[in-house]
């Protein structure tokens, strides 16, 4: 029997020993040769006709080819290399390319898997090999059931080799962006999903190499729409079977949403500042060969015929400045088409999430964990970030999904304003966050629809409770010296109003008061914010019913008010520290409702504005008093800009994203009638009634950027544009 093993080895072996044979050379005597399951051909025999099995065969050239490694020849481990070594795009014809290498490969699977114990750092080329190639793609799924078992085999033998794999599948998440591979993205995606979760199954540690190699891959912000959507949405998916990942992969999601989201405000302003400088009409208001993509052409052929003759340089430089804004203004369209879409995909992602059981009605307890950890989320990424306008719109419309939801956000952006006693001593990066803090909270409740009266009632009440105790605070600080007492106490409602007494503070004291006191300011504002537009549930009429809007001469007002006129018309002036629009828009439903008259207050601030801003250095008559104070330092430039502008949930306009949060969206409601002529002139003549109606509008919006109109954004869904 020993002679007969050895007559039947040698001839077939003899290929696989030689140096000058190529591997396509040994693949086609292998493919030759009769195949065999290696439990038909048992290990050291032959056959009845001494010729050893194709199975046997590959075994020993694997065993041959690996430990030849060590002792110094490669040319049999290259020959292996080559075997595993598969780009489909590297062949003219993919489609016969995979079948041939489904057909040559399944049984040097085989071989190989007999082997994976000595896979170590020493074979670090065949191991990236097996893992880089193309196998996922390939139509046969007897070669990825294999192929996926080898990987899995290698892991678990060698966990050294878990940060390549999980590299090599992350690059497959953006697969089928292309139109080509469209079809396939689906089986491709699904494959590599099951290797992921069987890798994390057997070495749970492994998370962290996974987000790693998912970090590693994300597209560029400036990736084509459709690649970061399939991405995300893979990214997503791993989130439903890899539980110890969610809060990194959420990470990595919000963060590339928040940073497009900043990148489309950030143009928005650039165009906006352009248009300033050119006569160009609406910043936004595209024509059809623009949005269709050949304004390019029309604008190069204008600065060629103007070029023809140079007494029409001028004409020449504004085509020229016209061409650049008509490019920012189409690169501007697909950066919010891109946000547009992804934050679509991240809310139906969260729809799907968030399904009740359909016998009890309940959320399931998985949704109340991911809204945990998308409050914790937000608190470290959205709330920080000063010009995001459309990604908080994910924690609102999560809240939306129970009432609890809503309790908590407003908890924790209570929370988060902190104790007014204590907020005066905090750093200023402190109160930035504060401010942030009260803009949501305010913005929140005036806008979700979802939110209750009692709720309503329930913030305002805290917030005014908050201011008053401030002012406390305040005025037990000045009362330590006599000068100092009598320059804090309290105004009284005739020094409001400009009469004996009346003092405004100077430009340098403004300055630091708006550091010092910018927490003040910031929730007094969210209490005007939120009156302005839920005063209906702030209010009822005098035998309990509801507001009538043609009966407002008689209503009764919430016990959650009281205190909110000694705020108004404390020394502090808060009217003349918020935004114009918000003062403004306050002075008019107050007015209107005969809740509170502060015209005069906001006249008076007017009229102090414009004597400051004459003997301010730099300054020039009529700058509001924000551009003052704005003049300051950094801190209080940047205090001042979350003051006036920083309204988080303004109208959404994104197409597609919008259609998740129409339903539960406060759009603004006028109060009533108008405001009376009688009201109007004893405000001044200073602009106050002329204004009433732009400060309608402003209130409507008031955004970081100016509300962009819906023509400026794509008409159709983000899959057409690519």
């Amino acid at each position: 029997m020993p002679a007969t093993k050895h007559t039947a080895v040698k001839p077939i072996a003899k290929p696989a020993m030689s140096h000058t044979a190529s591997a396509e050379a040994d693949l086609a005597l292998l493919t030759a040769t009769p195949a065999a399951t290696p439990a038909a051909v048992p290990a050291a025999s032959s056959t009845g006709t001494g010729v050893v099995s194709k199975q046997v065969f590959l075994r020993k050239f694997v065993e041959n080819a690996l430990r030849q490694v060590k002792e110094g020849s490669i040319d049999e481990y290259r020959k292996l290399v080559q075997v595993f070594a598969f780009s489909r795009h590297a062949l003219p014809n993919a489609a016969a390319a995979e079948a041939k290498y489904a057909e040559s490969v399944v049984p040097w699977i085989s071989a190989l898997s007999e082997n994976v114990s000595v896979l170590d750092i020493t074979y670090r080329e065949l191991v990236q090999t097996v893992l880089g190639s193309d196998w996922v793609v390939v139509a046969d799924d007897r070669l990825v059931h294999r192929y996926t078992t080898l990987v899995l085999q290698i892991i678990s033998a060698h966990p050294e080799w878990v940060p390549q794999a999980m590299h090599a599948m992350a690059r497959w998440f953006s697969f089928g962006a292309r139109g080509r591979d469209a079809a396939e993205a689906g089986r491709v995606h699904g494959r590599v999903h099951v290797l992921v979760q069987e890798i994390y199954r057997a070495i749970p540690t492994c998370g962290s190499s996974l987000v790693a190699a998912l970090s590693d891959a994300w597209p560029f912000k400036a990736a084509k729409t459709n690649m970061q959507v399939l991405f995300v949405r893979n990214a997503l998916k791993i989130i439903e079977y890899a539980a110890g990942v969610r809060r990194e992969v959420l990470r990595l999601v919000l963060n590339h949403v928040i940073q497009i989201d900043v990148e489309v405000q950030i143009e928005l302003e650039d165009l906006e500042s352009d248009s300033e400088q050119g006569e160009d009409g609406g910043v936004f208001e595209l024509d059809e060969e623009l949005a269709s993509g050949n304004a390019s052409n029309d604008s190069s052929s204008a600065v060629d015929d103007s070029g023809s003759d140079d007494s029409d340089s001028d004409d020449s430089d504004s085509d020229s400045i016209a061409s650049g804004m008509g490019r920012a203004r189409f690169n501007a369209k697909k950066t919010v088409g891109r946000l547009d879409a992804l934050l679509s995909t991240l809310l139906a992602w969260l729809e799907q999430q968030c399904q009740p059981d359909p016998h009890t009605g309940e959320l399931p307890e998985a949704a109340s964990r991911l809204f945990l950890l998308f409050l914790d989320l937000f608190g470290a990424i959205v709330l920080p970030t000063f010009k995001s306008r459309y990604t908080q719109f994910v924690v609102f419309y999560f809240c939306a999904k129970h009432p609890e939801y809503s309790d908590v956000f407003l908890g924790t952006m209570v929370g988060n304003i902190g104790e007014p006693v204590r907020s005066a001593a905090q750093d200023r990066a402190s109160s930035m966050a504060k401010v942030a803090a009260a803009a949501y909270l305010s913005s929140f409740v005036a806008r979700a629809k979802f939110v209750a009266g009692s709720i309503v009632r329930n913030v305002v009440g805290v917030l005014v409770q908050w201011a008053n105790a401030y002012l406390d605070w305040v005025e037990e600080q000045a009362s330590h010296s006599d000068s100092a007492q009598k320059k804090m106490r309290a105004r009284t409602y005739s020094q409001a109003l400009g009469g004996a007494g009346a003092q405004t503070a100077p430009v340098a004291q403004l300055q630091v008061e708006m550091e010092r006191h910018a927490v003040f300011f910031a929730v007094t504002q969210a209490v005007l914010y939120m009156f302005c537009f839920r005063w209906r549930d702030l209010a009822q009429t005098q035998d309990g019913g509801a507001v009538v809007e043609s009966e407002l001469d008689d209503l009764r007002w919430c016990a959650e008010l009281d205190g909110l006129q000694r705020v108004v018309f404390s020394r502090l002036n808060p009217l003349r520290a918020c935004a114009p629009a918000v003062a403004q828009q306050f002075a008019s439903v107050a007015s209107q409702t005969n809740f509170m008259f502060c015209y005069a207050v906001l006249q008076q601030n007017r009229r102090s504005n414009i004597g400051d801003a004459a003997g301010a250095p730099g300054a020039k008559a009529g700058l509001p008093i924000q551009s003052i104070a704005a003049a300051g330092s950094a801190e209080q430039q940047m205090l001042q800009a979350r003051l006036d502008s920083f309204f988080p949930f303004d109208p959404m306009a994104l197409p597609v994203s919008r259609q998740f949060i129409d339903s539960i969206y406060l759009e603004w409601q006028e109060v009533g009638d108008a405001v009376s002529d009688e009201e109007s002139d004893g405000a001044g003549d200073e602009g106050t009634p002329e204004d009433e109606a732009g400060m309608v509008d402003q209130i409507v919006g008031m955004s970081i950027s100016p509300i962009t109109p819906l023509s400026a954004f794509p008409g159709h869904s983000y899959g057409s544009q690519l």
